[in-house]
Parts: structure tokens; C-alpha cells; sequence
């Protein structure tokens, strides 16, 4: 898809304010001669999508400026000072392979921008990964550093936090302890819990969690760490987890990234609807979505539902594998040939179609040859 369609998004949503306030000035930028434009966002974001639709990560792998990256954890670490050791660190939890891991999540997919706001004077880009690997949304929050355009910050919605502030709890669990000072309850089991879940001693840490007072059992980064754990454990105390934290965070999208995969699976079409809906409703709308409600239809029986949604976000995006597939495989089963011949030929002359992708359509459905 070319970018300039995934930018309209921008254009309408920031686009009057942007052009009449000229470029936009972040409080890091507010030095400097160039500050970043909309444009040179718009590009930045034409490179991430084509690049990494590409299968290529490089551009993704290399986009955060560390020094302003390290400049905006507010880490209390005495290691945050030490720049040559925040790097092995960051090289070694794989900040500098985020491309690798999102080529690998969108196989077979899409990565577009959903679209570009404004927050707090600073720039920022939504996009959507969605592929073999899933479902994410990464929300990059751009600077300036020199003439080049940079990440400041990625928020993976997958992980549920900002890398800054993971990479903060991740340098304070290397703090040296003071071997002379006492430990409280919390901090035994939290270190029992960090422990464990180092060690991939899933169990063990569930344990060491449970432990915890119920102060500490509600913290945000523990609580998105207790439900990883969890997912490695059983279903039971995973969706318990889970519904658990979207309490807690209403507002935050994790939670219902995770119930939309267990809760489909497992057949809580209800909740699996909500989580679809809430989901929508923190992105301000994502007309992709409707994949899944058409998903969701399938799995009811109600064949007709199923093809309006698959088509709502075919028009919205025909580039998109499985979507496509589903809505032609809805035409089929309705006996409206020409509806799944349309679709077909619309997908063939999207940018970046797949001609293995249409002859495979057709070897699934004879009657369309």
C-alpha cells in the first residue's frame, strides 16, 4: 500500500492544526534550527511500512536515539549513568532487534499506519502489525536528533508498557543490593518473583506473586509480568490475570489484545466481542478490526454478518491476506460468484498484491476459474 493513503489519517485528524501552527517543536527540539515536520513523518512513515512489509527490520531495528531514549526513562539506577553498560544491556533484551521480531509477527501480513497524532508538543505514529504473529500496535513517538528523524520512544501494545519504561525495571533488577541492609516482605518476594521468572520457573514465580501484598499485586509493570507467568501455567489463573488487570487498567489496551486471542479460542464469544469493541474504542477506531467481528460471525453460523464485516475492512484495506480470503470464501458459500470475483480482482490490483495469493484463491475454489 503506498503511504501517502496510511497518512490521510494524519492529514485529517492533525492536518488544519498542524498547517496553521507549522511545524511541530517537541521540548527536546525547542533549540534546535530544523524542528521535525509533518512531512519528514510522513516519510519516516513511508520507510517503516515499506521497508517492513519488505521483510527488511533495519530501518526499525536502528530508529531509537539511545542517548534520548536513556534521557527519558527517569530511572533512579546508578547504571543509568553508565552509557557503555545500558547498551550490552539493551543490546542483549533486544531494543536494537524490535524490526527482527516485527518481520517475524507480521508474515504472511500488513504493517501500516493507522494514523499520526499530536501529545504533549511530540509527534507520534500508530501502526498496526498483524500477521502469522498475531495482532500489535506499536505507537512511535518521533524526535528530532540533528537531520535525522528518530524514535524517542516505541510503545509495543503487546508488552503493555513504553520501552522505557520496561528498560527502567529491567536496569533496577540489576541494581547491587545493599547485603547490609533489611529486607521487607515485599521486597523478599519480589525478588523471589524476578528470580523465578529470570529462570523461567514459572510455577515458582506465580508463587513468589501470590505472596505479595495486594498493594504490590496491583502495580502495573508486576501485574503485565504475573500475567505472562500465568500464560505459561494454565488457562484458568491466565484469564483470571487478564480480566484482573483490564480492571485495574481499563484503559489499556494489553488486556484486551490477550482476551481477543484466548477468549476466541476458547469459545467466549461474548467476551471476546467486548474485548474487540474495547479495543476499537482505545484506537479511536480501527476499521481492521472488523476481521475479527467477522471471525467472530463465522464462528456463530451467521455466514451474511460474517461477509459485512470481512467487507468493511476490505475496503478499507484489500491488501490484507486473510481478510481477503475469508470474504471470497463468505461469497462462495453465499453462491454470489460475482461478489468473489470482484474481490479477487480488486486484491489483483492493489500495490504489493501476491499473485501466489490469487492463484492459491482459486485452486481453494474451482467454481471461481
Amino acid at each position: 500500500m503506498g503511504g501517502f493513503l496510511y497518512m490521510k489519517p494524519i492529514l485529517k485528524n492533525l492536518g488544519i492544526v498542524l498547517l496553521l501552527a507549522g511545524p511541530i517543536v517537541t521540548k527536546s527540539q525547542a533549540t534546535q534550527k530544523h524542528p521535525l515536520t509533518v512531512s519528514e513523518a510522513e516519510k519516516l512513515s513511508n520507510q517503516l511500512d515499506s521497508s517492513i512489509s519488505n521483510g527488511n527490520p533495519e530501518i526499525l531495528n536502528h530508529l531509537i536515539s539511545f542517548p534520548v531514549f536513556v534521557a527519558r526513562m527517569k530511572s533512579r539506577s546508578s547504571l543509568s549513568n553508565n552509557f557503555d553498560t545500558l547498551i550490552k544491556i539493551a543490546d542483549a533484551y533486544g531494543l536494537f532487534n524490535i524490526g527482527d521480531r516485527t518481520v517475524e509477527l507480521v508474515k504472511n501480513g500488513s504493517y501500516h499506519l493507522l494514523r499520526g497524532y499530536k501529545k504533549d508538543d511530540e509527534m507520534h505514529l500508530l501502526f498496526r502489525a498483524f500477521g502469522d504473529g498475531g495482532l500489535n500496535y506499536q505507537d512511535i513517538t518521533l524526535v528530532k536528533v540533528k537531520d535525522s528523524v528518530k524514535a524517542a520512544d516505541i510503545y509495543s501494545y503487546q508488552l503493555g508498557e513504553p520501552y522505557t519504561s520496561i528498560f527502567a525495571a529491567l536496569i533496577a533488577d540489576k541494581e547491587p543490593q545493599n547485603q547490609h541492609m533489611s529486607l521487607t516482605a515485599r521486597d523478599k518476594y519480589e525478588g523471589l518473583f524476578e528470580m523465578a521468572l529470570s529462570h523461567k520457573n514459572y510455577n515458582a514465580a506465580k508463587s513468589a506473586f501470590e505472596k505479595l501484598d495486594e498493594l504490590s499485586q496491583n502495580d502495573k509493570h508486576l501485574s503485565l509480568q504475573y500475567m505472562q507467568v500465568c500464560e505459561h501455567v494454565d488457562q484458568k489463573p491466565y484469564k483470571k490475570s487478564i480480566d484482573h488487570y483490564a480492571s485495574l487498567f481499563p484503559e489499556e489496551p494489553v488486556s484486551y489484545l490477550r482476551m481477543i486471542n484466548i477468549y476466541g479460542d476458547s469459545k467466549e464469544y461474548d467476551k471476546f466481542g467486548m474485548a474487540v469493541d474495547q479495543l476499537d474504542t482505545i484506537l479511536s477506531i480501527d476499521p481492521f478490526l472488523n476481521y475479527f467481528r467477522g471471525n467472530l460471525e463465522v464462528s456463530l453460523g451467521n455466514v451474511q454478518s460474517a461477509s459485512d464485516f470481512y467487507q468493511l475492512a476490505f475496503d478499507y484495506d484489500p491488501g490484507i491476506l486473510q481478510n481477503t480470503q475469508r470474504l471470497v470464501a463468505c461469497s462462495v458459500g453465499k453462491r454470489d460468484l460475482v461478489q468473489a470475483d470482484k474481490v479477487i480482482r480488486i486484491y489483483s490490483h492493489t500495490p504489493g498484491y501476491r499473485k501466489a495469493f490469487v492463484e492459491s484463491l482459486y485452486d481453494q475454489f474451482p467454481v471461481l476459474k
